[in-house]
Protein backbone atom coordinates (compact mmCIF):
# COMPACT_ATOMS: atom_id res chain seq x y z
CA UNK A 1 0.00 0.00 0.00
CA UNK A 2 2.95 2.34 1.01
CA UNK A 3 4.35 1.87 -3.00
CA UNK A 4 1.07 2.34 -4.38
CA UNK A 5 0.75 5.99 -2.61
CA UNK A 6 4.03 7.03 -2.77
CA UNK A 7 3.84 6.67 -6.57
CA UNK A 8 0.31 8.48 -7.06
CA UNK A 9 2.59 11.63 -5.47
CA UNK A 10 2.55 13.98 -8.30
CA UNK A 11 6.11 15.21 -9.01
CA UNK A 12 6.99 19.13 -7.65
CA UNK A 13 6.82 20.28 -10.89
CA UNK A 14 4.81 21.87 -13.37
CA UNK A 15 4.03 19.46 -16.54
CA UNK A 16 2.62 22.87 -18.78
CA UNK A 17 6.64 24.01 -18.39
CA UNK A 18 7.49 21.34 -20.85
CA UNK A 19 7.39 20.37 -24.81
CA UNK A 20 9.33 17.41 -24.98
CA UNK A 21 8.22 14.51 -23.12
CA UNK A 22 11.95 13.22 -22.90
CA UNK A 23 12.81 15.98 -20.30
CA UNK A 24 9.68 15.82 -18.21
CA UNK A 25 10.08 11.95 -17.82
CA UNK A 26 13.59 12.65 -17.19
CA UNK A 27 12.98 15.32 -14.51
CA UNK A 28 10.31 13.12 -12.95
CA UNK A 29 12.77 10.33 -12.66
CA UNK A 30 15.35 12.52 -10.88
CA UNK A 31 13.23 13.84 -8.72
CA UNK A 32 11.48 10.66 -7.36
CA UNK A 33 14.63 9.57 -7.28
CA UNK A 34 15.70 11.86 -4.81
CA UNK A 35 12.84 11.69 -2.82
CA UNK A 36 12.89 7.92 -2.48
CA UNK A 37 15.82 5.58 -2.49
CA UNK A 38 12.90 3.02 -3.06
CA UNK A 39 12.39 4.46 -7.01
CA UNK A 40 13.99 3.02 -9.55
CA UNK A 41 13.32 2.47 -13.25
CA UNK A 42 12.28 -0.74 -12.48
CA UNK A 43 10.18 0.13 -9.84
CA UNK A 44 8.06 2.51 -12.00
CA UNK A 45 8.26 0.13 -14.47
CA UNK A 46 6.14 -2.74 -12.25
CA UNK A 47 3.18 0.12 -11.32
CA UNK A 48 3.05 1.01 -14.58
CA UNK A 49 3.37 -2.57 -16.23
CA UNK A 50 5.56 -1.71 -18.39
CA UNK A 51 9.47 -2.66 -19.26
CA UNK A 52 11.56 -0.90 -17.20
CA UNK A 53 14.03 -0.57 -20.84
CA UNK A 54 11.14 1.42 -22.72
CA UNK A 55 11.54 3.96 -20.02
CA UNK A 56 15.07 4.24 -20.47
CA UNK A 57 15.09 4.20 -23.98
CA UNK A 58 12.56 6.85 -23.84
CA UNK A 59 14.22 9.36 -22.06
CA UNK A 60 17.49 8.48 -23.83
CA UNK A 61 15.71 9.18 -27.23
CA UNK A 62 16.34 5.57 -28.67
CA UNK A 63 12.89 5.12 -28.87
CA UNK A 64 9.09 7.27 -29.40
CA UNK A 65 7.14 7.09 -25.90
CA UNK A 66 3.49 5.63 -27.80
CA UNK A 67 0.40 6.82 -26.56
CA UNK A 68 -0.64 3.52 -24.69
CA UNK A 69 2.65 3.14 -22.72
CA UNK A 70 2.02 7.21 -22.41
CA UNK A 71 -1.33 6.32 -20.47
CA UNK A 72 0.06 3.94 -18.26
CA UNK A 73 2.90 6.27 -16.99
CA UNK A 74 0.45 8.88 -16.58
CA UNK A 75 -1.73 6.56 -14.41
CA UNK A 76 1.05 5.68 -11.99
CA UNK A 77 1.92 9.33 -11.83
CA UNK A 78 -1.18 10.72 -10.75
CA UNK A 79 -1.85 13.30 -13.14
CA UNK A 80 -5.35 14.53 -13.42
CA UNK A 81 -7.48 14.69 -16.41
CA UNK A 82 -6.07 17.55 -18.08
CA UNK A 83 -2.95 17.04 -17.29
CA UNK A 84 -3.28 13.38 -19.26
CA UNK A 85 -4.40 15.41 -22.11
CA UNK A 86 -1.69 17.57 -22.49
CA UNK A 87 0.77 14.82 -21.81
CA UNK A 88 -1.07 13.01 -25.01
CA UNK A 89 -0.85 16.54 -27.01
CA UNK A 90 2.94 16.58 -26.13
CA UNK A 91 3.59 12.93 -27.41
CA UNK A 92 1.78 13.61 -30.73
CA UNK A 93 3.86 16.84 -31.21
CA UNK A 94 7.09 15.35 -30.73
CA UNK A 95 6.45 11.89 -32.44
CA UNK A 96 5.41 13.98 -35.20
CA UNK A 97 6.93 13.92 -38.24
CA UNK A 98 4.75 16.45 -40.59
CA UNK A 99 5.53 20.26 -40.44
CA UNK A 100 1.58 20.94 -40.58
CA UNK A 101 0.88 18.38 -38.07
CA UNK A 102 3.64 19.91 -36.09
CA UNK A 103 2.63 22.79 -35.54
CA UNK A 104 -1.12 21.79 -35.01
CA UNK A 105 -0.05 20.18 -31.93
CA UNK A 106 2.04 23.29 -30.68
CA UNK A 107 -0.76 25.30 -30.89
CA UNK A 108 -2.91 22.92 -28.77
CA UNK A 109 -0.02 22.44 -26.29
CA UNK A 110 0.03 26.48 -25.89
CA UNK A 111 -3.36 26.95 -25.87
CA UNK A 112 -3.13 24.42 -22.92
CA UNK A 113 -0.92 26.34 -21.07
CA UNK A 114 -3.40 29.47 -21.46
CA UNK A 115 -2.27 31.31 -23.84
CA UNK A 116 -5.07 30.55 -26.65
CA UNK A 117 -4.88 34.06 -27.84
CA UNK A 118 -1.81 33.44 -30.01
CA UNK A 119 -2.00 33.12 -33.91
CA UNK A 120 0.15 31.27 -35.81
CA UNK A 121 1.22 32.43 -38.94
CA UNK A 122 1.08 30.25 -42.10
CA UNK A 123 3.16 30.34 -45.50
CA UNK A 124 0.88 33.02 -46.94
CA UNK A 125 2.01 35.74 -44.10
CA UNK A 126 6.10 34.79 -44.52
CA UNK A 127 6.49 37.79 -46.27
CA UNK A 128 5.72 39.48 -43.00
CA UNK A 129 9.27 38.94 -41.71
CA UNK A 130 11.16 40.10 -44.49
CA UNK A 131 11.68 43.82 -43.47
CA UNK A 132 12.24 43.63 -39.52
CA UNK A 133 10.21 47.48 -39.75
CA UNK A 134 6.52 45.72 -40.24
CA UNK A 135 6.72 43.87 -36.70
CA UNK A 136 8.11 47.21 -35.14
CA UNK A 137 5.27 49.14 -36.78
CA UNK A 138 2.63 46.31 -35.93
CA UNK A 139 3.17 47.27 -32.31
CA UNK A 140 3.59 50.96 -33.16
CA UNK A 141 0.18 50.94 -33.63
CA UNK A 142 -0.78 50.25 -30.33
CA UNK A 143 0.80 53.78 -28.81
CA UNK A 144 -2.01 55.81 -28.04
CA UNK A 145 0.47 59.01 -29.83
CA UNK A 146 0.16 57.11 -32.83
CA UNK A 147 -0.08 59.01 -35.93
CA UNK A 148 -1.15 57.17 -39.57
CA UNK A 149 1.50 59.70 -41.41
CA UNK A 150 4.60 57.62 -43.02
CA UNK A 151 6.84 60.28 -42.61
CA UNK A 152 5.50 60.46 -38.73
CA UNK A 153 5.96 56.62 -38.51
CA UNK A 154 9.49 56.94 -40.44
CA UNK A 155 11.08 59.22 -38.72
CA UNK A 156 9.86 57.11 -35.54
CA UNK A 157 11.38 54.33 -35.46
CA UNK A 158 14.74 53.43 -34.24
CA UNK A 159 16.78 53.38 -36.95
CA UNK A 160 14.59 55.17 -39.18
CA UNK A 161 13.21 54.17 -42.67
CA UNK A 162 11.96 56.18 -45.27
CA UNK A 163 8.02 57.33 -46.10
CA UNK A 164 7.62 55.52 -49.04
CA UNK A 165 9.06 51.96 -46.65
CA UNK A 166 6.60 52.86 -43.95
CA UNK A 167 3.05 53.88 -46.35
CA UNK A 168 4.25 50.13 -48.28
CA UNK A 169 4.69 48.46 -44.61
CA UNK A 170 0.74 49.36 -43.45
CA UNK A 171 -0.57 48.36 -46.97
CA UNK A 172 0.82 45.08 -46.57
CA UNK A 173 -0.23 44.50 -42.95
CA UNK A 174 -3.83 45.46 -44.22
CA UNK A 175 -3.31 43.34 -46.99
CA UNK A 176 -2.05 40.18 -44.89
CA UNK A 177 -4.41 40.55 -42.46
CA UNK A 178 -1.79 41.56 -39.45
CA UNK A 179 -3.85 45.09 -39.33
CA UNK A 180 -6.58 46.46 -39.96
CA UNK A 181 -9.30 49.02 -39.56
CA UNK A 182 -11.81 49.48 -36.84
CA UNK A 183 -15.46 50.91 -36.75
CA UNK A 184 -13.65 54.46 -36.96
CA UNK A 185 -10.92 53.41 -39.84
CA UNK A 186 -8.53 54.08 -37.18
CA UNK A 187 -5.60 51.05 -37.76
CA UNK A 188 -5.65 48.05 -35.21
CA UNK A 189 -4.04 45.05 -34.69
CA UNK A 190 -6.11 41.96 -35.66
CA UNK A 191 -4.60 39.28 -33.60
CA UNK A 192 -3.19 40.63 -30.22
CA UNK A 193 -0.47 38.36 -30.21
CA UNK A 194 0.90 36.25 -33.94
CA UNK A 195 3.90 33.56 -33.94
CA UNK A 196 5.93 32.22 -36.66
CA UNK A 197 5.01 27.77 -37.19
CA UNK A 198 7.00 26.05 -34.86
CA UNK A 199 10.71 26.16 -35.74
CA UNK A 200 9.32 27.32 -39.30
CA UNK A 201 11.54 27.25 -42.39
CA UNK A 202 12.12 30.44 -43.93
CA UNK A 203 14.94 32.43 -45.72
CA UNK A 204 12.28 35.40 -44.94
CA UNK A 205 12.44 34.47 -41.03
CA UNK A 206 15.91 33.78 -41.28
CA UNK A 207 16.53 36.89 -42.58
CA UNK A 208 14.54 38.16 -39.70
CA UNK A 209 16.58 37.51 -37.41
CA UNK A 210 19.68 38.39 -38.83
CA UNK A 211 18.30 42.24 -38.64
CA UNK A 212 17.38 41.73 -35.24
CA UNK A 213 20.70 40.77 -34.07
CA UNK A 214 21.85 43.10 -36.32
CA UNK A 215 20.17 46.21 -34.67
CA UNK A 216 20.58 44.36 -31.74
CA UNK A 217 24.49 45.49 -32.02
CA UNK A 218 23.98 49.07 -33.73
CA UNK A 219 22.04 49.59 -30.20
CA UNK A 220 25.09 49.44 -28.41
CA UNK A 221 25.99 52.60 -29.66
CA UNK A 222 23.06 54.84 -29.97
CA UNK A 223 21.08 53.42 -27.06
CA UNK A 224 21.85 54.22 -23.66
CA UNK A 225 22.59 51.94 -21.09
CA UNK A 226 18.70 52.46 -18.95
CA UNK A 227 17.31 51.80 -21.62
CA UNK A 228 18.67 48.37 -23.06
CA UNK A 229 19.65 44.81 -21.27
CA UNK A 230 22.25 43.24 -23.36
CA UNK A 231 24.10 40.48 -21.59
CA UNK A 232 25.63 36.77 -22.70
CA UNK A 233 27.18 34.02 -21.45
CA UNK A 234 30.12 31.32 -23.40
CA UNK A 235 29.34 27.48 -21.72
CA UNK A 236 30.46 24.86 -22.31
CA UNK A 237 27.65 22.50 -22.56
CA UNK A 238 26.55 18.64 -23.44
CA UNK A 239 23.98 17.74 -26.14
CA UNK A 240 21.34 17.08 -23.42
CA UNK A 241 22.18 20.49 -21.98
CA UNK A 242 21.75 22.22 -25.42
CA UNK A 243 17.92 20.74 -25.74
CA UNK A 244 17.01 21.54 -22.24
CA UNK A 245 18.51 25.46 -22.66
CA UNK A 246 16.45 25.92 -26.12
CA UNK A 247 13.24 23.96 -23.83
CA UNK A 248 13.77 26.67 -21.00
CA UNK A 249 13.93 29.71 -23.60
CA UNK A 250 10.89 28.63 -25.43
CA UNK A 251 9.12 28.77 -21.74
CA UNK A 252 10.24 32.08 -20.81
CA UNK A 253 9.27 33.39 -24.23
CA UNK A 254 5.81 32.67 -23.40
CA UNK A 255 6.38 33.68 -19.93
CA UNK A 256 7.50 37.24 -21.23
CA UNK A 257 4.29 37.09 -23.85
CA UNK A 258 1.86 36.79 -20.64
CA UNK A 259 3.84 39.33 -18.47
CA UNK A 260 2.91 41.98 -21.52
CA UNK A 261 -0.76 40.63 -22.18
CA UNK A 262 -1.28 40.55 -18.54
CA UNK A 263 -0.21 44.68 -17.91
CA UNK A 264 -3.14 46.64 -18.01
CA UNK A 265 -1.53 50.39 -18.82
CA UNK A 266 -1.32 51.48 -22.42
CA UNK A 267 2.07 51.06 -24.42
CA UNK A 268 4.05 53.71 -24.18
CA UNK A 269 7.05 52.48 -26.17
CA UNK A 270 8.41 49.46 -28.60
CA UNK A 271 11.01 47.12 -27.67
CA UNK A 272 12.89 44.15 -29.66
CA UNK A 273 13.76 41.00 -27.38
CA UNK A 274 16.20 38.81 -29.19
CA UNK A 275 17.30 35.18 -28.05
CA UNK A 276 19.93 33.43 -29.39
CA UNK A 277 21.90 30.52 -28.99
CA UNK A 278 23.86 29.04 -30.72
CA UNK A 279 27.76 27.62 -31.08
CA UNK A 280 30.98 28.77 -31.09
CA UNK A 281 33.14 26.01 -32.28
CA UNK A 282 32.72 23.15 -35.09
CA UNK A 283 31.73 19.90 -34.32
CA UNK A 284 34.59 17.64 -32.79
CA UNK A 285 34.71 14.34 -33.93
CA UNK A 286 36.40 11.86 -32.08
CA UNK A 287 39.11 10.32 -33.72
CA UNK A 288 40.51 7.86 -31.24
CA UNK A 289 40.70 4.36 -32.04
CA UNK A 290 40.67 1.41 -29.69
CA UNK A 291 43.54 -0.37 -28.39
Amino acid sequence: MYILNYMNKKPDFNIYEYTDYKLFLRDYYSIQKKSSRRFSYRYFAQMANVAASVFKDVISGRRNLTLPVMHKYAVVMGLSKREVRYFETLVRFVNSKKNDEKNQYFAELIRMRGNSCIKFLGEEHYIYYSKWYHSAIRELVTLPEFREDPEWIAHTLLPSITPTQAKKSIELLLDIGILQRDTKGMLVQKDSVISSEYEMASEALCNFHSQMIDLAGRSNEHTPREKREISSLTLGVSQRCVKRLKERIRIFKEDVLTMVLEDQTDSETVYQLNFQLFPLIKKIEDTSTES
